[in-house]
């Protein structure tokens, strides 16, 4: 191999595995440090979540299955169950996950202020009293006294109406129109998804939002039923419980997020130093893979966000995993790295045993 060539396949590998550790290592010092204040605003430990649920690929689809949703989660909140029958009270058609949130919610925040069994009653009474309104508000097909401005038409929509109308971009959502890209072309579809994917944010914002007015009722009516005296005997106890307590990340999702930081890092470092640097440059491609799946530049699939130009087919993501592939097919690690010295220490005893027998 001309010197030239494997001089600037080192200067490649070098470069990948620099992009890799500082991604990994960026991404890990903000989850040692966790959420700090910086002078443009608040920093978030890293979390691969929102990547996934921007994902328009094959792969994001099937990783938000697992890790939760959070249209369905959304839906989950605003489909009351089934009426069984004709004297089933309200309340009883309470959503399930909505429910359990507040049935949760009531239960922490008497046992914040130290309620006694008649104010236990008291708080069930007022969750019964709101889950009647909630699902009052979900099942009414009146004009609700809540201004709702439909893609369709200006005015006042009842939630049945607006949920069938979330449901409905949802569903144009999932199933791109490929005749349209003969018709009218990928570039008219993509627009179109991305006008229809905006539609579902600003619907499902707007419901949930709709929705957080009824917790917020929930709250009020047990903060009338704590006395004084337990307000402020609970001052000191740090601050009062949330409707929605901070969730936890699922537990596939940290697997995720902790194998994505350390994977590069790990990665990265392994190309730098020339350690196991086929195997390191096959597992780094399958990641970047991976990347493209979940998010693949179609040009009938919406422009993911923060997209810095127009990639048709062919992203930053596909030309360095063809870099690596290529990397792979070459002994770099031998040439400068670690490779080196383990190959000399795993075969270059028996040649030189070889050659003393002879």
């Amino acid at each position: 191999m001309n010197k030239l060539t494997a001089f600037f396949l080192l200067l490649l590998r070098l470069a990948i595995g620099w992009h890799f550790a500082a991604e990994g290592y960026h991404k890990l010092k903000g989850y040692w440090e966790g959420p700090t204040e910086t002078v443009v605003g608040k920093s978030k430990p890293f979390s691969s979540a929102g990547y996934f649920r921007e994902g328009t690929g094959p792969l994001a689809k099937y990783i938000r299955k697992e890790i939760g949703d959070p249209d369905e989660e959304a839906l989950a909140l605003l489909t009351p169950k089934a009426a069984e029958s004709p004297n089933l009270p309200l309340h009883a058609r309470t959503p399930p996950l909505l429910a359990q949130e507040w049935g949760d919610y009531v239960r922490r925040f008497g046992d914040y202020y130290g309620f006694n069994e008649e104010q236990r009653k008291k708080a069930e009474e007022a969750l019964v009293k709101v889950e009647d309104s909630v699902v009052r508000w979900l099942t009414s097909k009146e004009v609700t006294d809540k201004n709702y401005k439909a893609t369709t038409q200006e005015g006042r929509l009842p939630t049945p109406v607006r949920v069938d109308e979330y449901k409905q971009k949802l569903q144009e959502l999932s199933e791109p129109k490929y005749s349209h890209l003969l018709s009218i072309g990928p570039d008219a579809e993509a627009t179109r998804l991305h006008n229809v994917k905006a539609e579902v944010v600003r619907l499902r914002v707007g419901l949930l939002n709709d929705l957080d007015e009824y917790t917020q009722a929930l709250r009020k009516e047990l903060e009338a039923i704590a006395t004084p005296e337990q307000k402020k005997a609970a001052e000191g106890k740090g601050h009062p419980p949330q409707p929605q307590p901070p969730a936890e990340a699922n537990e596939k999702q940290k697997w995720i997020d902790l194998a994505t930081m350390y994977g590069l890092t790990a990665l990265g470092m392994c190309l730098i130093v020339g350690l196991f640097t086929r195997l390191a440059c096959l597992l780094a491609a399958g990641f970047l893979l991976m990347t493209y799946l979940c998010m693949p530049p179609f040009p009938w699939l919406p422009a993911p966000p923060n997209n810095e130009g127009y990639y048709l087919f062919v992203n930053k993501n596909v030309i360095e995993m063809l870099a690596l592939l290529a990397l792979a097919t070459t002994a770099s690690g031998r040439w400068l790295g670690l490779d080196a010295l383990l190959h000399w220490m795993l075969f270059g005893s028996r040649r030189r045993s070889a050659a003393s027998e002879t």
